[in-house]
């Protein structure tokens, strides 16, 4: 288990931060990790569940826009692992924010599960991405790195 997940909590608790109340969202936070603790998955510790989740959410490719005579391509991009951690990130607060449980620890939560055993609207988003790319596969020739 890499020391990197400590990195993605924290990027986690700053996308968290609504109108400057760290503390509200250190709260949050703290409240996921124990309801993660007492969700009673074997073997597994809270940070464990979280990391794994982000490896199950992370997409592995991203679109890039292409305009190519008036019409706009959406082409496949390789992208970094950081990058890659922080789309996840992004997309699960958004997912969270689209649940209808009534207490945000309960909502991210959720989600973080939801995201372990990979289902839920977040893997679903992966997937649509995955679906456009495909979709738009046969128009990689117009792609021009620089």
């Amino acid at each position: 288990m890499p020391q990197k997940e400590f990195l993605y909590l924290t990027k986690l608790l700053n996308i968290l931060i609504k109108k400057g109340k760290k503390d509200k969202a250190l709260k949050m936070l703290l409240l996921l990790l124990k309801n993660l603790k007492n969700s009673n998955i074997e073997n597994y510790t809270s940070l464990e569940i979280i990391y794994q989740a982000l490896l199950n959410v992370r997409p592995l490719l991203h679109t890039q826009k292409v305009r190519k005579s008036s019409k706009v391509f959406y082409l496949p991009k390789i992208i970094t692992t950081e990058k890659k951690m922080s789309i996840a990130l992004q997309w699960i607060v958004k997912s969270v924010n689209a649940r209808k449980e009534r207490k945000l620890s309960d909502r991210l939560t959720n989600e973080f599960l939801d995201c372990f055993y990979s289902k839920g609207l977040t893997i679903l988003k992966k997937q649509n991405l995955y679906d456009t790319i495909s979709v738009n596969r046969p128009f990689l020739h117009l792609l021009v790195y620089k």
